[in-house]
């Protein structure tokens, strides 16, 4: 959703659309929901969070809803939604790349959860662009019935779209930080144990080995000579003063 201040200046400003150009775009934006609906389908098979399940579960059908709100916005405005302008023919390039790099072989399931859930983030950084541009238009447009088709459409899905952008962005963070800690974790333990490894058999006894009754006498013994020795020194050195 547009910032306040760039809403209330949008109402201000006015601006002329080429319909040809509109129509363009209109076809883009409905390819693009189409491949975030074949995006949700497949990461939906790769994550494993069950927050993210269920979040992703509902994005796909607010997606699937959002097709048949721009079908309807490109039927109001005399267009045909079954018609792919050459930019909608990229953007379902764009949405192919994506699903091909779903799953990678040789990734660990979390990492291809967290692939999976960047693709998304991908997608709907285009899709946010492409209703928050809508929105915009709405405000700004001289042609009344364009602004009467558009407005309610881009207000009810510019929410939705926040929503879909912001909070994978902030989960896929979350996981991504959950995934450095336990790869930390992991290391240290490697660490520790390796350490332990490499260490000489007879030091490991050394360390690991309690002192005998008599070892532990004769330690004793020692200590108790070196500090009485100590004591004779400063007390000699005292005395020559």
């Amino acid at each position: 959703m547009a910032e306040f201040t760039e809403i209330v200046k949008d109402y201000f400003t006015n601006v002329e659309v080429s319909n040809s150009v509109l129509m363009d775009l209109l076809s883009e934006f409905l390819e693009v929901e189409k491949g975030g609906e074949q995006l949700y389908e497949k990461a939906l098979e790769l994550v494993f969070d069950s927050e993210v399940k269920t979040k992703f579960r509902e994005f796909h059908k607010q997606t699937m809803t959002h097709q048949k709100v721009l079908t309807e916005i490109i039927v109001k405005l005399g267009g045909n939604p079954r018609s792919q302008s050459p930019t909608a023919k990229v953007a379902s390039k764009k949405a192919e790349a994506l699903l091909r790099s779903m799953p990678v072989p040789g990734f660990s399931r979390e990492q291809n959860q967290l692939n999976a859930m960047e693709n998304i983030v991908l997608a709907e950084t285009k899709d946010h662009a492409d209703w928050e541009l809508l929105g915009k238009l709405a405000r700004q447009t001289t042609d009344n019935q364009l602004r009467e088709v558009l407005a309610p459409a881009a207000k009810m899905v510019e929410q939705e779209e926040d929503e879909h952008l912001n909070w994978t962005r902030k989960k896929l963070g979350e996981l991504q930080i959950e995934a450095l800690g336990k790869a930390s974790k992991s290391a240290n333990s490697s660490n520790g144990r390796s350490t332990e490894a490499h260490r000489t058999p007879a030091a490991q006894s050394k360390a690991s080995k309690p002192l005998s009754a008599s070892s532990a006498k004769r330690r004793t013994k020692r200590k108790s000579a070196n500090a009485n020795q100590k004591t004779r020194n400063g007390q000699g050195h005292r005395s020559s003063h």
